[in-house]
């Protein structure tokens, strides 16, 4: 068996260099189809496949609250993130996790640093070692200790190995190195929705009273008993004989009691999520979905393959007929032409796997920053994958040819005219079976990147709310005692306002806690005077934004009703809010908001209705505005400021002289995360925008492979029909009947892809509707057009041969 094998491959190499043009068709079409996937699947597998690198990763679960008939995710306030810890006897380990920002002086140029705040068993949950030194352990972390990650230790020290036990200076503070993760350690931004351009943190340091991870606003505060500043992410790992969904009835059950027990916790509950949905849930739909995509491609290569192997076992006939004259059997035949095809495919492999190496290095920098894994490599696992694909794909468009000339007698081939054997009429038969499905593929590829360029498209024209031209934005993060006094919090901001407004070339400056779409995203209950009291789970919920006086006029949201706030709003005056339009319609339906009052539901003082403001889509594009809340930075501010930047010019071009106004106030004083508004709201249509992108290329090569493939059958009809069609001539048939029976093929090749295109595309619609934004996945356009374009790509590819049949010599084919 092996020595035949060998003989048959040694025979189909020397029959693939006789064909070079073939060969090199073959194996390119070959390259691109198994290429695509291999680039795909190399993402797929560091994505969702590979092995996470901690101690016994299927133990490790995120705990969230949620809210609502959804469920949706919410962070956990200290005092719930303690009765949990607590409570809870599913775990064997349980850590919090707060997002912090720091700022790095004395080395070097100041710089600001995304961090977490981790309580002490952080490190021990995941079961990971350092690299040099020791990380915090539970009850025993140094509070003034921070462990760096790999990339800032190599950023920032050059891998300096003595960097344990060195001083460095985070927010003001002191603090002593204690550790340095291992390259493998990257810990992502843990967000209950990702979002385009999360980037996880470079540092940890230790929690703070009762070990709770420390709160943004004042790293010192006891907040262990506060249970409404939801800011905690909680990582736990289950004992070992738990189950998961063992442990997530316990804490939904806990969740429940405690909802009970404790007002502020009415209408909220509990759940689990495994680590792997954790960190890969969001991408995986999409990736499946780009996976299906480059799956139907290669389909079509394939069938393309199969069709022009036909077409060439058609002029093999008479060699294969005589072979079979001298012996060799219908399996040896069909094991030769299953062998060519394989290595035709192992070929193309071969080929596809190098474009796979270029196309994921290309592949992985354009992926929006929310679906990339931090590498794409080749391993033996993607390896393994395309040789299977390779051998798979030879098998299946080998097998047409194979069982073509395995069955049936080949006698006739040997006498004249034997290229219209019943035979050849099967492997017509069987070719037009394949044209069709290629036009199918085409149609599910084109009309599922119809509708995603129609969504994206549909996206970038939603009205925001926000002006988003020439305006910039930056963030800063206070150290020292700034960061500690809010009085020296707003001097320092109206500081930077006035020099902002003093450059040349500003129009207008303002200043907000989080900026809307793509940003941090906080929101709040609240009570509106004179209505009924409701119960905690039915309070009606609002975005909660802080900002400076100024704000709106840089953003371009206009102001509807009343005023804007004013220097003097501070902490002396009486609580003031701005609300949006869409609050004040949903609790002040046709009367005047303005002189209300509201105040957030966990107590405070009533603030008082000061004016309204156009809506906004503070969560993106896709997602419709919501109820806002504005409060004034000088009655709370907080330590770190996103402000935005008016121009009247190029906003990049003003960027030195905007770093040098903030040097020229404070040189110690960083700020980071520089972009304009319009590049911020392309980060959050990335993801959008490059399925778009994607699955359209991929929707173009099916039609062109379909065209190709089109063509080619028509071609072969019409050599094949050559005497049929003379003497159709010869009878009295007008160029123009000629023209009707190659085109009327074509068109009935049409007919049949579009009508199983159009029935796989149906069943299979629901895969892109959670990609989809003002379009429906059965829209009735997008498959008109697709259909439309289809049948005239058929009827355009059958042309020139169609053309061709017309000037067939009639007298001159039937004499010879």
């Amino acid at each position: 068996m092996w020595t035949d094998l060998r003989q048959d491959a040694a025979y189909a190499l020397r029959g693939l260099r006789r064909t070079p043009a073939f060969t090199v068709v073959a194996v390119v079409t070959l390259a691109l189809g198994i290429g695509a996937n291999t680039a795909i699947f190399s993402v797929i597998n560091t994505a969702l496949l590979r092995p996470l690198r901690f101690a016994e990763p299927s133990g490790l679960v995120f705990l969230w609250n949620t809210r609502g008939a959804g469920g949706e995710l919410e962070p956990v306030g200290p005092g719930r993130m303690i009765d949990f810890r607590t409570q809870a006897s599913s775990f064997s380990n349980f850590a919090g996790i707060s997002h912090l920002s720091f700022t790095l002086t004395g080395i070097g140029d100041p710089e600001q640093i995304q961090g977490s705040s981790v309580s002490s068993p952080f490190f021990d949950v995941l079961g990971v070692r350092p690299l040099l030194g020791d990380t915090f352990h539970g009850g025993t972390a140094d509070p003034t200790a921070v462990v760096l990650s790999h990339r800032f230790w190599v950023r920032r020290f050059n891998r300096d190995a003595s960097i344990v036990g060195r001083a460095i200076s985070l927010n003001g503070r002191v603090r002593t190195v204690a550790a340095v993760m291992p390259a493998h350690f990257v810990w992502p931004l843990v967000t209950s929705r990702p979002s385009p351009g999360d980037v996880g943190p470079e540092l940890w340091v230790p929690g703070g009273p009762g070990d709770v991870p420390r709160p943004a606003m004042n790293e010192d505060a006891d907040v262990t008993s506060n249970r409404n500043a939801g800011y905690l992410r909680a990582v736990a790992r289950l004992k070992p004989g738990v189950t998961f969904e063992q442990a997530r009835a316990e804490v939904a059950s806990i969740g429940a009691r405690l909802s009970r027990e404790h007002r502020e916790d009415d209408g909220r509950g509990a759940t689990l999520v495994t680590i792997r949905e954790q960190l890969s849930g969001s991408v995986r739909h999409p990736l499946i979905v780009l996976a299906g995509a480059v799956a139907f491609v290669l389909a079509t290569a394939c069938a393309n393959i199969a069709s022009l192997l036909l077409g060439r076992a058609a002029a093999r006939r008479r060699e294969i007929a005589v072979r079979r004259a001298l012996g060799a059997s219908a399996g040896r035949i069909a094991r030769q032409m299953l062998t060519e095809s394989v290595v035709l495919a192992l070929a193309g492999g071969a080929a596809g796997l190098l474009l796979a190496v270029g196309a994921s290095s290309w592949l992985l920098p354009l992926l929006p920053a929310d679906m990339a894994p931090a590498s794409a490599t080749i391993d033996l696992r993607v390896l393994g994958f395309t040789l299977l694909v390779a051998v798979v794909v030879g098998m299946a468009f080998g097998a047409a040819p194979a069982i073509e000339f395995s069955r049936g007698s080949l006698t006739p081939a040997l006498n004249e005219g034997g290229t219209r054997s019943s035979g050849s009429r099967r492997s017509t038969q069987v070719r037009d079976v394949l044209v069709a499905a290629e036009i199918a593929v085409a149609l599910i590829l084109l009309t599922g990147s119809l509708l995603l360029v129609r969504s994206f498209l549909g996206l970038t024209r939603v009205d925001t709310g926000i002006a988003t031209q020439n305006l910039l934005t930056f963030d800063v993060r206070l150290v020292g005692d700034r960061a500690a006094y809010q009085a020296k919090q707003v001097a320092f901001y109206d500081a930077m306002l006035e020099r902002l407004r003093a450059t040349p070339g500003v129009s207008a400056a303002g200043a907000a806690v989080t900026l809307p779409i793509g940003g941090d995203d906080f929101g709040t209950g609240f009570v509106v005077e004179g209505q009924p009291p409701l119960p905690a789970a039915q309070t009606p919920q609002a975005g909660y934004q802080i900002v400076m006086p100024g704000y709106f006029a840089a953003m371009g949201i206009p102001l509807r009703e009343g005023r804007d706030f004013r220097a003097s709003d501070n902490r002396e005056a009486p609580p003031v809010v701005l609300v949006n339009e869409t609050l004040a319609e949903r609790q002040w339906p046709g009367e005047d908001p303005v002189g209300r009052r509201v105040r957030f539901d966990d107590g405070g003082a009533w603030m008082t209705v000061i004016g309204v403001v156009a809506d906004i889509r503070h969560l993106g594009p896709a997602v419709p505005p919501r109820p806002e809340l504005y409060q004034a930075v000088p009655q709370r501010s907080f330590p770190f400021m996103a402000f935005v930047v008016r121009t009247s010019g190029s906003p990049t071009a003003l960027v030195p002289s905007i770093r040098a106004a903030v040097t020229n106030l404070d040189r110690a004083q960083p700020i980071s995360g520089v972009s304009t508004m319009e590049e911020h709201i392309a980060r959050a249509l990335s993801r959008p925008r490059f399925m778009s992108t994607l699955i359209g290329c991929f929707g173009f090569l099916a039609l062109v492979l379909s065209t190709v493939g089109v063509y080619g059958v028509m071609a072969f009809s019409v050599v094949q029909r050559t005497r049929e069609i003379a003497i159709r001539t010869a009878l009295g048939a007008t160029g123009r009947d000629v023209l009707t029976l190659v085109v009327g093929k074509a068109i009935w090749l049409a007919v049949a892809g579009v009508a199983g295109g159009l029935a796989v595309s149906l069943a299979l619609s629901g895969v892109l509707r959670g990609l989809l934004y003002g379009v429906t996945a059965a829209d009735p356009g997008t498959y008109a057009a697709v259909v439309g374009l289809l049948t005239a790509v058929a009827v355009l590819a059958a042309a020139l041969p169609a053309w061709r049949a017309t000037r067939i010599p009639g007298a001159t084919v039937l004499r010879g």
